[in-house]
């Protein structure tokens, strides 16, 4: 199988390279591309859970699994997965697979050295003491030959030492004067060029350039291909349950932290918190989807603690069309907690996503213990798997979908301009039927491109299927203001596949003089 982080190519918006790249996705994350619409409704995507993909470390079944990360590796033709087995101290271990469902422990060659601790099995990859992880970023650029980041945190008498050598770091003064203290924390990054051999990299604290910032685990990297720029997602600080975002160009600059995703006023049910949030370029180029953990604390009995601190988690669904900007969609979990006692039956904790063929493989931490309960339901059930590899399987663009709400139902696009004539369904009408035509502006039926003359899409299924019309007909459909009609009963609306421009006016005028558009800055 085929498989690749989800790292899409952005298009530029100008005739001159249009012939070149693939079609963008409209995805259906929301209906503003679309002028009219009757008798559908707009559905969050439906990830299935496999059963069949359960792992847990074979070496320590009482301990747990955190971040799980995974990749296909091309050279060794096969899917990676690590993990470590405890919060801290951060404890690295490996396992492959041929299908990304069947896991095996990935044992290390016998000269290979563990950088830091004892090596306890063999697939064991590192141990950084004090240290705690997150999930694995896989850097598309891989400038300096670093291919995996991990943005780590570091606590504890690690610090203390540290700061006790460097009279620049944060610390010193207080470690000098007053000895240990709980809040000493640094950001660290773990590296590794082929995500076997991992190390600290020195004098790499991504958390410093914010002095007044102290991020608590985990943190999510995303590259983003049109503004050149690797983009962060982290909680503000410790116990502080939101999400920020930074940006850097080379992965040593960052942008100070900006607030994106808190609580607001449709948050009502109960009490809520955002943990983390892994994002993933989606549609060639149509925005980002991103997997936002979702911690649901609400609690009859008084909080005991600095907050709140036992619940389930799962995870929703967030998307962006920029890369900066994200927006929650039904607000209902998109990864859904599975039936107790079955793997991830209390919490579900997404880190990677991976595209295999058609379809988009999620892989979460699923958990049998609540929030704050992981260690003591441990304690209580030893001979039972607590933490567990999770995998839900979801058809590709399948985040959101249109689908009628009775027989026949009907959509009308936002004019736009076609740069090469292909247009392509992602559509699941196996046991229904699908008709369209294109339309000028004023919803005037193109010659030769009415519903009458379309080869309608009868028992289709599938990401990519044309569209198509009867007969032969002159009229030239790319480079002018048009508009899709799609009307389809008993059927599944994923995403269409077109290289286009959704018009301003000022572009409608430019085409009718006959004039190019130029690069649009807001092309999503």
């Amino acid at each position: 199988m085929r498989a690749r982080f989800l790292s899409a190519l952005f298009l530029v918006a100008a005739f001159a390279s249009h012939a070149e790249e693939d079609s963008r996705q409209v995805l259906f994350f929301d209906l503003w591309k679309w002028d009219h619409w009757h008798n559908l409704e707009l559905c969050q995507g439906e990830p299935e859970w496999v059963r069949e993909c359960f792992y847990s470390d074979p070496s320590f079944p009482g301990e747990r699994m955190y971040f799980p990360s995974v990749w296909h590796d091309e050279e060794a033709g096969e899917y990676r997965l690590v993990y470590s087995i405890k919060w801290s101290p951060f404890t690295l271990m490996g396992a492959r697979s041929a299908d990304g469902i069947d896991w095996k422990p990935l044992p290390r060659e016998a000269s290979d050295e563990v950088p830091e601790g004892e090596r306890i099995a063999p697939h064991h990859l590192l141990t950084v003491e004090g240290g705690s992880g997150s999930g694995v970023y896989h850097d598309p650029n891989a400038t300096d030959g670093i291919r995996f980041r991990i943005f780590s945190r570091l606590d504890g008498e690690a610090v203390h030492e540290r700061a006790l050598a460097d009279p620049h770091h944060r610390w010193h003064a207080i470690a000098k004067e007053e000895g240990p203290k709980r809040y000493f924390g640094e950001g660290i990054t773990i590296v590794s060029r082929d995500g076997v051999d991992w190390e600290v990299k020195a004098g790499d604290h991504w958390d410093w350039l914010a002095g007044d910032w102290f991020p608590e685990p985990p943190v999510f990297v995303f590259w983003d291909e049109r503004r050149k720029r690797h983009v962060m997602t982290a909680r503000p600080g410790w116990g502080d349950r939101r999400q920020v975002i930074r940006e850097s160009a080379d992965l040593k600059n960052w942008t100070e932290p900006e607030l994106l995703l808190q609580p607001d006023s449709l948050d009502t049910s109960g009490p809520l918190a955002f943990y983390g949030l892994p994002v993933h370029p989606v549609g060639n180029g149509a925005g980002f989807a991103g997997l936002l953990w979702t911690f649901h604390n609400a609690n009859s009995r008084p909080v005991g603690s600095f907050n709140q601190f036992f619940g389930p988690m799962d995870a929703e669904l967030v998307y962006s069309y920029d890369g900066r900007r994200f927006f929650r969609t039904s607000r209902k979990p998109f990864l859904r907690r599975n039936p107790i006692p079955e793997p991830g039956c209390i919490q579900v904790r997404p880190c990677s996503i991976v595209e295999v063929d058609d379809e988009i493989y999620l892989y979460s931490q699923g958990n049998l213990g609540a929030h704050g309960r992981e260690r003591s339901e441990q304690r209580a059930n030893p001979e039972r798997q607590h933490a567990t590899l999770l995998l839900h399987r979801l058809r590709r663009d399948g985040w959101m979908f249109v689908r009628p709400k009775g027989d026949w139902a009907r959509l009308q696009s936002k004019p736009f301009a076609l740069f090469e004539s292909a247009i392509t369904l992602n559509v699941d009408a196996s046991v229904g039927e699908v008709r369209f035509q294109l339309t000028d502006v004023k919803s005037r039926p193109l010659p030769g491109r009415t519903f009458d003359d379309c080869v309608p899409l009868r028992g289709a299924d599938g990401v990519a299927v044309p569209l198509r019309w009867k007969g032969e007909t002159t009229e030239a459909i790319t480079n002018r203001a048009i508009r899709l009609e799609i009307e389809f009963r008993q059927a599944n609306l994923y995403a269409i596949g077109m290289d286009h421009h959704f018009l301003d006016a000022q572009d409608l005028w430019l085409l009718e003089d006959g004039k190019t558009i130029p690069a649009k800055r807001f092309d999503f």
